[in-house]
C-alpha cells in the first residue's frame, strides 16, 4: 500500500479552503513571507498580516506535502495554530488531513487517526453551524475526507472500509466531474486490486483512471495513471507494454520539477525492473526453444526408428511367409530358381556392387535382415560371392 497516491491531498477542488494549486506556487518566496514573522511581531500584527501569514503557511504546508514531510508540518501546525484565533475552521481541517497525510506516509496510523479523527469533527462542526453554506465547497471538503480515509483503510487492509469510503468519495467526485481525483481515485483502487493480486479487477480501474487524466488534460495526472498502467503491466509479465507506459509516464514527469527527482527515480526503477525481466524473459525463450527443438528431434528420431523396426518386422514376415511357401512341393524342374519381388531388388543392387548397408538404407531394411536374405539368395544360385553371384544371373537370364 506504500505506492497509494496521496489521493486528492494535493489535488481535491478544495477551493472552499482558498487553496490554489501548489505547483503554481514558488516555496522560496512563501518562505521569505513567514521568515519576516517573528513571535514577537506576530503578536502585534494587523488582522491582515495574520491572515496573509495564515495563508502563506498553508501553501507551505500544501508544496511541502510530497517534498519535505517535516516542513509540511511545521507548517501546517502554524496555520492551524493562526486559525484557532481567527475561528478559520475550514484552515484546521485542512491543515488537520494535510498533518495526518504526513503521518500516513511515514506508516504511523495511530497519529494519522488522531488528526483525520479532527478533520471530521470540524468538518461536522462547518456544517452544523452553517460556517460554509455552499453545498459544492462542503461536498469537496466530504469527498476529500473520505478519500482520505479511503487511502487510510486500504494501507491498513480493511477492505471493507476501503471500499465504502473510496464509493462515498467517488460518488461526489462523478457528480462534480472532477477527472483529475476521478483518476487518482481510479488509480488507488487499481493498486489496492494489485496489492491483493487480484490482476483481473486491477486492469480495467488503471485503463479507467488514464482515460480520466487524458480527459482532464493534466499532465502530472496522466503521467501518474501512466506509471501506475506501466507497473501492472509489469507484474502481469506483459513487459514490452509497461516498457512503452513507464517511458512515457517518464517524459510527462519532466514537465512537473518539484514532483521530477522521486517520481522519475521510481519510473526509472520500475523500467529497469522491467528491462531485467525482459532479458529473462527472452533468455527463458531462447532456452525454452532450442528444448523443444531437441524434443521434437529425439521424437523425430523414435518415430524413424519405430517405422524402420516396423518394415524389419513386416519384411522377416514376408521372408517367413516365403520360407514356409519353399517348404511346399515346387516346381518339377529342379534347376528353377523363384525369386520374391524382394530378393529380386536385392540381386539387382548387388549386381549394381551395393554393399549390405546400402542396400538396407535403400529398401528401408535393417542390416541384419538385408544379411538374411544375401544368404538365402546365395544358397538359391549355390554361389559364395557377388562375382558369382553375377555371372549365374547373368547366365540365368535374370
Amino acid at each position: 500500500m506504500k505506492k497509494l497516491f496521496l489521493i486528492l491531498a494535493v489535488l481535491l477542488p478544495v477551493s472552499a479552503a482558498g487553496y490554489g494549486d501548489h505547483r503554481g506556487h514558488n516555496l522560496d518566496s512563501l518562505e521569505r513571507i513567514t521568515s519576516r514573522f517573528t513571535p514577537g511581531k506576530l503578536a502585534s500584527a494587523s488582522r491582515d498580516e495574520i491572515i496573509e501569514y495564515s495563508q502563506a503557511c498553508r501553501q507551505l504546508a500544501w508544496g511541502y506535502l510530497n517534498l519535505d514531510g517535516p516542513k509540511c508540518t511545521y507548517y501546517a501546525h502554524q496555520a492551524i495554530a493562526v486559525a484557532e484565533d481567527l475561528g478559520g475552521q475550514n484552515t484546521i481541517f485542512d491543515m488537520s488531513i494535510l498533518i495526518g497525510q504526513c503521518f500516513w506516509a511515514k506508516e504511523e496510523y495511530d497519529s494519522a487517526r488522531v488528526y483525520y479523527g479532527r478533520a471530521g469533527d470540524v468538518l461536522s462542526e462547518i456544517v452544523a453551524n452553517g460556517i460554509e453554506t455552499d453545498p459544492h465547497e462542503i461536498e469537496a471538503m466530504q469527498s476529500r475526507l473520505w478519500g482520505t480515509l479511503g487511502n487510510f483503510y486500504a494501507a491498513q487492509d480493511s477492505v471493507e472500509q476501503f471500499v465504502y469510503y473510496y464509493g462515498k468519495a467517488g460518488e461526489l467526485f462523478e457528480k462534480w466531474g472532477w477527472l483529475e481525483d476521478c483518476s487518482t481515485l481510479h488509480c488507488n483502487i487499481a493498486e489496492v486490486y494489485s496489492d491483493y493480486g487480484d490482476f483481473k479487477s486491477a486492469g480495467p480501474e488503471y485503463e479507467r483512471a488514464l482515460d480520466l487524466a487524458r480527459q482532464s488534460g493534466d499532465s502530472l495526472i496522466i503521467a501518474r495513471a501512466m506509471y501506475g498502467i506501466g507497473r501492472y503491466y509489469k507484474e502481469t509479465g506483459k513487459v514490452a507494454k509497461a516498457l512503452k507506459y513507464l517511458a512515457d509516464a517518464y517524459e510527462y514527469f519532466g514537465n512537473h520539477p518539484r514532483e521530477e527527482v522521486n517520481n522519475r527515480a521510481d519510473t526509472l526503477e520500475a523500467m529497469k525492473d522491467s528491462y531485467r525481466l525482459l532479458y529473462r524473459n527472452t533468455r527463458l525463450l531462447a532456452l525454452g526453444s532450442i528444448i523443444l527443438l531437441l524434443l521434437v528431434g529425439v521424437i523425430l528420431l523414435i518415430l524413424r526408428r519405430f517405422k524402420r523396426t516396423s518394415e524389419e518386422l513386416s519384411a522377416a514376415e514376408e521372408a517367413l511367409d516365403e520360407t514356409v511357401k519353399e517348404l511346399r512341393p515346387g516346381s518339377d524342374r529342379e534347376d528353377e530358381i523363384v525369386l520374391t519381388d524382394r530378393e529380386l531388388r536385392i540381386v539387382h543392387l548387388l549386381v549394381e556392387g551395393k554393399s549390405t548397408k546400402e542396400i538396407a538404407d535403400e529398401i528401408h531394411l535393417g542390416t541384419n535382415t538385408v544379411l538374411w536374405y544375401r544368404k538365402r539368395i546365395y544358397s538359391k544360385f549355390d554361389v559364395h560371392s557377388v562375382a558369382a553371384l553375377t555371372a549365374e544371373a547373368l547366365r540365368r537370364g535374370i
